[in-house]
């Protein structure tokens, strides 16, 4: 349950967050929305008046109470209400230290001196593994005042950074510091955060398991820039190296996304280069777009005369790989180029590259009136999506935009298409029919292997272009993957399966040393793989646990015991 301010999540806006940074003190309730939906919990949200006032009563079915707002903004009234659930249940509330006589003081573990210091690192020695953490420059912190009752479960060198108190049946946690500055400093940062909610909460709890996972994507297959841009031309990957990149994902269980391009678009030009569709030549027209796979293109003079751009072969590469189960595609807009195809094949500059042109990019602004002219059947990703259909026979999961150039339109229409995630150097995810984005899941270039990107224990995306490999070769990518792999990443998955783990809503109870999850499946995709799900119990962990199911089956499956005291269990994908 998330308690924020008026405004902070506005619920007239389909899409919370930018996809760009964000500071700190703009996006408190979005970092612990986010961070709480990659837990695999439901996340409801309350909002706390500027007269620090709920609209409604608070719930009574949320474990977890985190205020994402200022801890001078609650009333008397509000916080009598958390009094009242602490003192009848096992729950967990956090906020930020309040001033000194605020109404919140009343449970909070500490207090706001009103000094603003700065610290180097954290320690944790609360609930759970020792941790520390250093960062790379110093954040402010406050200087709290600790209640007689209170534990400290951090500090920076003697300065208290988290204190907890027992209220009743629950446990109150109150922070010296922001907690979204706390992830800029370090990305153990959302490590502690995520410590925080899954270790302090004084009942058996399940979350998902993202530990050194890396989310493996392609970007460009199926597109013509590399054709018709001037900087960005190489030839097509070919059958040997599909096959090379299957073998090698195969050798490490791993999976990658494909961010396709299904519409090829034609310039028209026959001295520049020859087409055949479906193997016959084509009646060239300037601004056509013909599906992808069905393209041969032959450079007669343009950027690389005598190379062969065999999309089919792409296409047959592709599908290999699926069937293979190492791979699937996901959207990478329509053509990656701007909508309105006939202008830019009349255009003299249509061949120049970004930034001189923005003639390579889809979905920004300079396409945006283009794309409101249209009708919604007539979106690129309305196209786009019904190629997915017909060829692939999938719904894909992810928007990956070209150039990573949006408008907020472009995303409500993705929504309306059903589309969970969004990709771009943070990820957006789908929650309660809208796009929030989540900072606290970067995309570093595959070329950026660092151990450092595991430290916050969710996902890190590894992206690249389909450029590489065809230029440098397979062993490009193998290479670096390598690299990551020595880093620390153990898990190398795709969209599908972190969406089709997204898609569940966790819940542990624990009776007489016996545990039950439930799982409820709430959005698709259907689960690939196995989902490891990690829990930690009360008391000592049994070795299997009863699984309950949103379509009434249970089962029972073995408990993985971890040495920090934890356990892991694998939900079988052909339950889920």
């Amino acid at each position: 349950m998330l308690l924020v301010s008026e405004g902070a999540l506005p619920p007239s806006s389909r899409v919370w967050g930018t996809g760009g940074w964000l500071p700190p003190e703009d996006r408190e309730a979005l970092d612990w929305l986010t961070l709480g939906r990659f837990l695999g919990w439901d996340v409801e949200i309350c909002v706390v008046g500027h007269n620090g006032r709920l609209a409604t009563p608070l719930p009574a079915h949320a474990h977890t109470i985190i205020l994402a707002c200022e801890p001078d903004l609650p009333d008397d009234d509000l916080v009598d209400q958390l009094v009242s659930r602490l003192a009848r249940q096992s729950i967990l509330v956090v906020s930020r230290a309040p001033r000194d006589g605020r109404p919140l003081q009343r449970i909070a573990a500490a207090f706001d001196s009103g000094e603003v210091l700065e610290a180097g690192a954290v320690d944790w020695r609360g609930p759970g593994p020792a941790q520390g953490l250093v960062f790379k420059n110093p954040i402010p912190v406050r200087r709290i005042a600790v209640h007689p009752d209170a534990s400290i479960w951090a500090s920076a060198a003697n300065l208290p950074i988290v204190a907890s108190r027992t209220c009743g049946l629950g446990v109150t946690v109150t922070l010296a510091l922001h907690p979204s500055e706390l992830r800029d400093a370090n990305p153990a940062g959302t490590a502690v955060l995520k410590r925080l909610l899954t270790w302090s909460v004084p009942v058996a709890t399940a979350w998902l398991d993202f530990e050194n996972t890396l989310v493996l994507r392609m970007d460009d297959p199926g597109g013509a820039q590399n054709v018709y841009s001037r900087t960005w031309s190489y030839p097509k990957l070919g059958a040997a190296a599909w096959a090379a990149i299957g073998a090698d994902l195969s050798a490490r269980d791993a999976r990658i996304s494909l961010a396709y391009i299904s519409g090829w678009v034609d310039d028209g030009d026959e001295q520049r280069g020859g087409l055949t569709i479906g193997g016959q030549p084509a009646q060239r027209r300037p601004g056509t777009v013909y599906p992808s796979p069905t393209v041969r293109y032959e450079d007669l003079a343009g950027h690389s005369p005598g190379t062969i751009h065999d999309y089919d072969a792409e296409f047959r590469g592709i599908q290999a790989l699926r069937h293979a189960g190492v791979a699937d595609v996901e959207l990478h807009g329509y053509t990656h180029m701007h909508p309105d195809a006939e202008a830019w094949s009349r255009a003299p500059d249509r061949f120049e590259s970004w930034p001189a042109t923005a003639w390579f990019r889809e979905f920004g602004r300079a396409a945006a009136a283009t794309l409101e002219s249209r009708a919604a059947d007539d979106h690129p990703l309305t196209h786009a999506l019904g190629f997915f259909e017909r060829h692939f026979g999938i719904m894909p999961t992810t928007l990956i935009c070209p150039g990573d150039q949006w408008t907020n339109a472009t995303l409500e229409r993705a929504l309306a298409l059903g589309l969970q995630l969004v990709g771009s150097y943070y990820l957006s995810i789908r929650h309660d029919g809208r796009f929030c984005w989540a900072q606290h899941v970067c995309a570093p270039y595959l070329d950026r292997p660092e151990a450092t990107w595991f430290a916050s224990e969710l996902p890190t995306v590894g992206y690249f272009h389909d450029f590489e490999p065809a230029v440098h070769g397979v062993s490009w990518m193998t290479t670096w993957i390598d690299r990551w792999q020595e880093q620390g990443a153990r898990r190398l998955i795709d969209f599908r399966e972190l969406a089709s783990a997204l898609a569940l809503r966790l819940s542990l109870t624990e009776d007489a040393g016996q545990l039950t999850l439930t799982v409820q499946r709430v959005d698709t995709p259907r689960a690939v793989r196995a989902i490891p799900i990690r829990i930690r119990a009360r008391g000592a962990l049994p070795s299997t646990l009863t699984v309950k199911l949103s379509d009434g089956e249970s089962a029972t499956l073995k408990i993985h015991s971890s040495a920090d005291g934890t356990g892991i269990v694998f939900l079988p994908p052909d339950s889920l």
